[in-house]
């Protein structure tokens, strides 16, 4: 065989083995995502039902919001909200990281956690979401969304302000 020959059947074998991974990696990531949108909503609905008639502020019944030195417990009214902005055009990056030191940290009833980061461009955030043993780690993207989602974490809407903590 000439050497041509050898390159186009190594060319074709790498683009089958690509084709193969990447069908693999696509079907992976849309299992992942479906199951973090259900773990995301479950891990809400259970704080819902702890603060459905009084808001707590202790770790192990309020959902609690750390950045930069500045904490605060989210409303139950907010939740939506905010679990809108941690679900919109989400994806699974086939790497990345989210480093919790700096990140966003929201503790839902303190059994579930979402470290979140934005983007440069402050037009979306990596989340890396730890609960019942497992973790996710997905991309959201939308216009200014790292600022919407701190901004109901740590303050709130206008009508609806969360508790600061001191």
């Amino acid at each position: 065989m000439k050497w041509y020959t050898k390159l186009l059947v190594l060319i074709a074998i790498a683009t089958l083995l690509f084709v193969i991974f990447g069908m693999g990696y696509l079907v992976n990531a849309k299992y992942k995502m479906n199951e973090y949108s259900v773990q995301l909503g479950a891990a809400f609905n259970a704080a819902t039902y702890v603060n459905a008639t009084e808001t707590h502020t202790d770790a192990e019944n309020a959902v609690i919001a750390n950045y930069q030195g500045r904490s605060s417990v989210i409303v139950p009214e907010n939740y939506k909200a905010l679990q809108s902005y941690l679900r919109r055009d989400h994806a699974m990056p086939p790497f990345g990281g989210v480093d919790a030191d700096d990140a966003l940290h929201i503790s839902i009833c303190n059994q579930s956690h979402l470290y979140i980061t934005g983007d440069k461009d402050g037009q979306g955030a990596l989340i890396r979401f730890e609960t019942a043993g497992k973790s996710f780690l997905m991309h959201v993207n939308g216009g200014d969304l790292w600022d919407k989602i701190l901004t109901m974490a740590l303050d709130g809407r206008s009508n609806m302000p969360n508790l600061p903590l001191p």
